[in-house]
């Protein structure tokens, strides 16, 4: 990650994010200093991400966010607290002097989040992306129970997208297992973890922070009464295919597979997507016309993207096909459902 290239980013995501007061000036604030010149902070920063590489154009500045973010919630004296919202501070207070203060001595752990942790991100309205492919494929065109799994799943709370919040016509009980992948699992009973998550949503983006606390509240609820409500494993996405072949045999049918990722393959060059694709293809081999692979990710390829697709996989007569259901861009609002999904999920 160059610095130019970081600049760049950050001015997208200002842009992007220019409904929020504070977010924004965070970064256009960054992006600012990093075009003067090269101050002491960055030398911490580019140290921390030296063996890292960012793939998707949002992932740098969305983890610089959510470590600065993380320190706020962590500690009550940080110089960014009068500035962040979610912390009590003030929206409409310039942040810059908090960031200033904040960098010129940062502390271990904001520059070892850069180094290892990902930014897991919880938004109410795409958790439940996965339930309207799930309710044509496996409910109403073949009244099958199915294994529901994703990727970088973090906490698990997408899993649970149709208990957190009911979904017309939609059939829980056919979910056999909730089961989440994810190189660094986050657990709702750590508090460290749990502010991990809440950073993951921008300071001053209090609705999204709430709707994150409702969704922990019912799922921990649910975890009480149900022990193995979900199942978090540690295990990286390009090894999820092989994960699932091992540990979740196909050779029951009278229950199906459904594989989703949000925010996961964005982040995988095209040679990695590539070699991720041909192993999940050749995994739902073995379930036939009982798996199904759904994607809720970026359009590739394109530059500063914030169109997101829901993309459908599956097997037909032997060979991985794909369609994209729907599409939405979260800068203009627009979206666009294609009439032909349930025809697509439903051949045989």
């Amino acid at each position: 990650m160059t610095r130019e290239e970081f600049v760049a980013q950050c001015e997208h995501g200002a842009a992007q994010a220019s409904a929020l007061p504070v977010t924004s000036a965070v970064l256009r604030w960054t992006a600012d200093q990093l075009k003067r010149g090269e101050p002491p902070w960055w030398k911490g920063i580019a140290k921390a991400w030296e063996k890292r590489r960012f793939t998707a154009w949002n992932e740098a500045w969305g983890l610089y966010l959510t470590a600065l973010h993380y320190e706020a919630l962590n500690d009550a004296k940080s110089p960014l607290v009068p500035y962040f919202p979610s912390c009590g501070g003030t929206a409409e207070a310039d942040p810059s002097p908090g960031l200033t203060r904040f960098l010129s001595a940062p502390p271990a752990s904001f520059l070892e989040n850069l180094r290892v942790r990902e930014r897991r991100s919880y938004v109410a309205a795409r958790a439940a992306l996965w339930i309207s492919p799930a309710l044509l494929f496996f409910q109403r065109k073949r009244g099958l129970p199915f294994y529901l799994v994703e990727t970088n799943a973090g906490a698990g709370l997408n899993l649970a997208a149709d208990v957190v919040i009911k979904q017309k016509d939609f059939d829980s009980e056919l979910v056999a297992a909730r089961i989440g992948l994810d190189s660094q699992p986050l657990d709702l009973l750590d508090l460290g973890h749990r502010r991990w998550l809440t950073a993951g949503v921008w300071p001053d983006n209090l609705q999204g922070i709430g709707e994150l606390d409702f969704a922990i509240d019912v799922v921990q609820k649910r975890t009480k009464e149900e022990a193995a409500f979900l199942q978090l494993v540690p295990c990286a996405p390009p090894k999820a295919a092989a994960f699932l072949a091992k540990n979740v045999p196909a050779d029951d049918p009278n229950v199906g597979l459904l594989l989703f990722n949000m925010g996961t393959t964005a982040r995988m060059t095209d040679a990695e997507y590539a070699a991720y694709g041909q192993s999940v293809a050749a995994l739902l081999k073995a379930w036939g016309d009982r798996g199904l692979w759904i994607e809720v990710e970026n359009v590739r390829g394109e530059t500063f993207s914030t169109t997101y697709q829901v993309r459908a996989h599956r097997i037909v007569d032997g060979a991985l096909r794909s369609f994209v259901m729907a599409s939405f861009d979260v800068g203009t609002a627009k979206h666009a459902y294609s009439e032909a999904a349930p025809t697509f999920l439903s051949v045989k």
